[in-house]
C-alpha cells in the first residue's frame, strides 16, 4: 500500500528548519521519499493523504519508562502481587496513553520480564497496536536491591553474567543494571554503589558480547563513576548525589569525562522537573533539581528525553513537557530538545536505522502539530495526529 502526504511543513530532524516542500511517500509502512520527490515518486493509485494546516514531524521517543506499572504510590511493590496477564494488561493500556501523547517508540526500562518480554514481541508481530517497544525485561540487581521485586537478583561477577544470558535468551533488547539504590525501594542506598567495579565490568562486557547496549540507573555518585569505569553505553537519572536528596553538585571533569566517552544520559525529567517553559527561572523552587542537566548539556554530554512513567505519577503522556523542559531546563535549543526524543535518542537506543528521523529507509512514525517545534518547542502541545508505519493510531479531540 502507498500513501502520499502533505502538509504545510515538514520537520524531518535532519534540515536545521521546518521544510515547506511538506510531502512525504509512504509504501508498506516505510518511509519511501520526501519533499518534492516525494509526488514525483508517487504512483498514480496512491492514497493521498492531505493534512491541511498541519506540521508533519518525527513520532517521538520516551526512553525510560516502567510499561507495567501504575504511577500510583508503592507502584513497585503492587507488581509483586499482580499476575502476568495483569501486568501485561497495565502495560498495555499505558501504550495507549503513550501513543495518545505522539509516542512512538518506548523504552521499557525495567518490569516482570515475562509480561513485558512477551508485549514487545507482541506489537513487533503485529499481534496489538501500540508505540515499538524496546525493554530490558527485569533489571539486574543486588539481592534485596533496587527493584528487587522484579525478580532479578544477581550478586558477583559469575551471577550477573548468568543474568545477562538469561536475559538476552529471553528477548530482552537491553540491558538495564541498578548501579546504585533507588529511593522508591525502602532499605536500599540511591547514595552508594550496589556492585562493584569488577561486577559491573564483567556485566558490561557480556552484554556487548551479546550484542546489547548496557545502562545504568544511577544517582549518587559513586554509582556514576564505576558505571563509567565499568564501560556502560549510558546512565539513567546521572543525579550526581553526594550525602542526601538535596544535596547535588556537579562534577565538571565527571561530565567532561562523560562527554569524551560517549556516555549518553537519560536525566528522566518526571514530573517535577517539568514545569511549564514560561514558568521557568533561576529562582525557581526546584531550580536545584535543574541544574545537573544544564551543565551536562554545557560539557557536551547527550541527553535524551526520558518521563519514568509508571514511577512517577504525572503518566505516560508526558514526554511533550519533558521535551519542552530540556529547553528552559538544560538550555537546549529547540531543535536540539526535541532531537532528545527523536533523532538523538533513536541514535542512542541503536534503532536509528529504524525511526528518529522522516527519511528514506525509515518507518513512517509521524506526528502531525499545528504549530512548528523547531521555532517554539511548546508545539509539541498542539498535536493533531499520531502516525505508526503510516497508520493512524491516534487522533486528538477536537480535530478531524
Amino acid at each position: 500500500m502507498e500513501t502520499l502526504f502533505t502538509a504545510r511543513l515538514l520537520v524531518d530532524g535532519v534540515a536545521p528548519a521546518a521544510r515547506p516542500d511538506a510531502m512525504v511517500l509512504v509504501r508498506d509502512g516505510r518511509i519511501v521519499a520526501t519533499g518534492h520527490g516525494a509526488a514525483q515518486a508517487a504512483r498514480p493509485e496512491a492514497r493521498r493523504v492531505d493534512l491541511g494546516s498541519g506540521v508533519l514531524a518525527p513520532g517521538l521517543i520516551d526512553c525510560h519508562v516502567h510499561l507495567a506499572l501504575s504511577g500510583e504510590p508503592r507502584a513497585l511493590y503492587a507488581c509483586m502481587h499482580d499476575p502476568q496477564t495483569r501486568a501485561a494488561v497495565r502495560a498495555a493500556g499505558n501504550m495507549q496513553a503513550a501513543l495518545r501523547a505522539g509516542v512512538t517508540t518506548v523504552r521499557d526500562c525495567g518490569g516482570p520480564a515475562d509480561a513485558l518480554l512477551a508485549l514487545a514481541r507482541a506489537e513487533r508481530e503485529g499481534l496489538i497496536v501500540g508505540p515499538r517497544v524496546l525493554s530490558s525485561g527485569a533489571p539486574v540487581t543486588t539481592t534485596g536491591g533496587h527493584c528487587w521485586m522484579f525478580g532479578l537478583e544477581a550478586d558477583g561477577i559469575v551471577d550477573v553474567q548468568r543474568a545477562v544470558r538469561q536475559l538476552c535468551r529471553e528477548g530482552a533488547d537491553f540491558i538495564k543494571a541498578m548501579v546504585t539504590g533507588g529511593g522508591s525501594t525502602p532499605g536500599s542506598n540511591f547514595l552508594r554503589a550496589q556492585y562493584s567495579l569488577d561486577e559491573l565490568t564483567a556485566l558490561a562486557a557480556d552484554a556487548h558480547r551479546l550484542g546489547r547496549r548496557v545502562t545504568g540507573h544511577a544517582h549518587g555518585m559513586e554509582g556514576i563513576r564505576l558505571a563509567l569505569e565499568a564501560g556502560f553505553d549510558g546512565i539513567e537519572h546521572c543525579s550526581m548525589l553526594r550525602e542526601s536528596w538535596v544535596d547535588m553538585a556537579y562534577d565538571h571533569e565527571l561530565g567532561l569525562e562523560l562527554a569524551g566517552r560517549g556516555m549518553v544520559v537519560c536525566r528522566t525529567q518526571t514530573g517535577g522537573e517539568r514545569p511549564p517553559l514560561e514558568e521557568i527561572t533561576e529562582d525557581h523552587p526546584q531550580w536545584g533539581l535543574f541544574v545537573i542537566a544544564r551543565s551536562l548539556a554545557r560539557d557536551g554530554v547527550t541527553l535524551i528525553a526520558g518521563t519514568d512513567a509508571g514511577i512517577d505519577p504525572s503518566g505516560f503522556g508526558g514526554l511533550p513537557a519533558a521535551i519542552e523542559a530540556l529547553v528552559g531546563l538544560a538550555g537546549l535549543s529547540p531543535a536540539r530538545a526535541l532531537s532528545a526524543g527523536t533523532s538523538a535518542a533513536a541514535e542512542a537506543l541503536g534503532i536509528a536505522a529504524e525511526t528518529g528521523t522522516l527519511e528514506p529507509g525509515r518507518c513512517a512514525d509521524m506526528i502531525v502539530l499545528d504549530e512548528d517545534p523547531l521555532t517554539d518547542i511548546r508545539a509539541l502541545r498542539s498535536l493533531r495526529a499520531v502516525y505508526r508505519n503510516g497508520a493512524e493510531v491516534a487522533r486528538v479531540s477536537g480535530h478531524t
